[in-house]
């Protein structure tokens, strides 16, 4: 069983482990000349790895940092994509269209509950006329992390904290898919999808603060915030604050900042 000392360990390791790995990808590539270069070289490098990380924190720190942890604790890690029918069927095809329509306005024909229902019924026909021709999954349908444990499939995908406007009408579309390209190959088996939030910028309840409270996403049945995530990853309590324990502690030492100098001055000699 996994506990907060080896949570703990796991987490610094990660997080030490991903930067460095993502800094040194961003120094290996041929920089573009700005005229900055000639003034604050060793600022510009940082900047550009700061400014890389920030936008895919989501590849680079939270899906390595989530698999670690659920591996701990016991989930099977699938390093795989989902894939989607090559043609796909018209009524199964309708049926999404229809329920993500529905699911856009809002209106309460569909919740979270019966959308992820109604998928699954409709793909029951393919127990009987299996679906033979899968091919990858359409850009922006992408699963981050697929965890599979005691028979149930999970698929999470993380996300900006700050989503633009109408970005949850497009989460809620992405589940719905997943949903419909696992139960048109795997009929018979269960999924549950979560669109993660790593972490709550807000001093307040995350949903009350973000755009329209998050809707058409449902909080709870399609949406994670912070440690609804990272304790079901890791099967502990609060396992948030440990992330930002080490976090601080990475930066008391100053031992990933340390590294990451060196980096710098081995690329400049």
């Amino acid at each position: 069983m996994l506990t907060k000392e080896k949570a703990k360990e796991i987490i610094k390791d990660t997080v030490k482990r991903s930067i460095i790995d993502f800094a040194q990808k961003s120094l290996n590539k041929k920089p573009k000349f700005q005229i900055l270069d000639l003034i604050i070289p060793k600022e510009r490098k940082i900047r550009s790895i700061v400014g890389g990380l920030e936008t895919s924190l989501g590849t680079t720190l939270w899906e390595p940092l989530a698999k670690a942890l659920a591996k701990e604790n016991g989930f099977q890690i699938i390093n795989k994509n989902l894939e989607s029918p090559v043609n796909m069927p018209a009524n199964l095809s309708n049926t999404l269209q229809n329920i993500i329509e529905e699911r856009k306005r809002n209106n309460g024909i569909y919740n979270a509950v019966s959308s992820h229902e109604e998928i699954k019924r409709v793909c029951k026909v393919f127990l009987v006329r299996p679906i033979t021709a899968f091919e990858s999954a359409p850009k922006g349908f992408g699963v981050d992390i697929w965890l599979k444990k005691d028979g149930i499939n999970y698929f999470f995908d993380t996300k900006t904290v700050q989503p633009n406007i109408g970005a949850y009408s497009k989460f809620v579309e992405q589940i719905l898919n997943w949903y419909t390209f696992f139960y048109s190959r795997f009929p018979q088996e269960k999924a549950e999808a979560r669109i993660v939030f790593p972490y709550n910028p807000h001093k307040e309840n995350f949903w009350d603060k973000t755009m329209g409270k998050g809707k058409p996403l449902e909080q709870n049945n399609e949406g994670w915030v912070e440690n609804q995530f990272w304790d079901f990853c890791s099967g502990l309590d609060d396992t948030y604050s440990l992330i930002v324990e080490s976090f601080s502690e990475l930066r008391e030492t100053k031992e990933l900042e340390n590294d990451i100098n060196k980096m710098l001055l081995l690329k400049s000699s």
